[in-house]
């Protein structure tokens, strides 16, 4: 009888030390996924701060959803753990010669090449700003979304309606010009920033 008595807290101890460190190590590894909040990250290359500007715009965007988070970062200092959390990416930069500047796109390139992310079915967007009407801007948009898509990132962009609500459509993604002709980011343009960010975080929470 004693000898069970033993077998039996031997058991009881040894069931107890196993939870426990089943408990420690998920604790370790953070919260689950359904816990975590839904997370939008916006990463930004910016010279003279019109797309920073364009970039608090998405922020505000993202905003608007309820139970979603926006992280804003210049993409420099955009870290692997920040791109693994986050459930949406939006990327903006000013557009160099009708395409994305070259720094930006090595920072884009050591995301894949070298830190290995996983980006597959996370939400992607895009918004660019650049000096002239014709300047390029949605080929920037474009080249933006197509690292998205090769990464396997499902992409969407910002929706429109008109006053009545009969005609609706979709744009590739937000824009604004900044150059001599007209310098300053619009409230029109602002307003496709806001929708970006919105549009993204809305389907992030859905996928979620």
């Amino acid at each position: 009888m004693n000898r069970l008595i033993v077998v039996t807290v031997s058991l009881l101890w040894a069931w107890w030390g196993a939870a426990a460190g089943l408990a420690s190590a998920q604790s370790a590894q953070g919260k689950p996924a359904s816990q975590r909040p839904i997370t939008v990250l916006i990463a930004y290359h910016t010279l003279r701060g019109h797309t920073e500007e364009m970039a608090r715009g998405v922020e505000e965007g993202v905003r608007r959803v309820p139970g979603v988070v926006p992280v804003l970062k210049k993409v420099e200092e955009v870290t692997k753990e920040d791109l693994v959390a986050a459930d949406g990416i939006i990327l903006g930069c000013p557009t160099y010669f009708a395409n994305i500047p070259g720094s930006m796109k090595a920072i884009l390139d050591t995301w894949n090449w070298k830190l290995k992310v996983d980006f597959t079915d996370k939400i992607g967007g895009a918004f660019a700003t650049g000096g002239g009407q014709m300047g390029g801007k949605e080929h920037t948009v474009v080249s933006l979304l197509l690292f998205m898509i090769n990464n396997r990132m499902v992409v969407a962009g910002p929706l429109y309606e008109d006053e009545q609500g009969d005609d609706k459509w979709g744009e590739l993604g937000a824009g604004a010009m900044t150059g001599p002709i007209d310098p300053k980011i619009s409230p029109a343009e602002l307003d496709s920033a806001r929708r970006v960010g919105e549009r993204i975080a809305r389907l992030a929470r859905k996928m979620r």
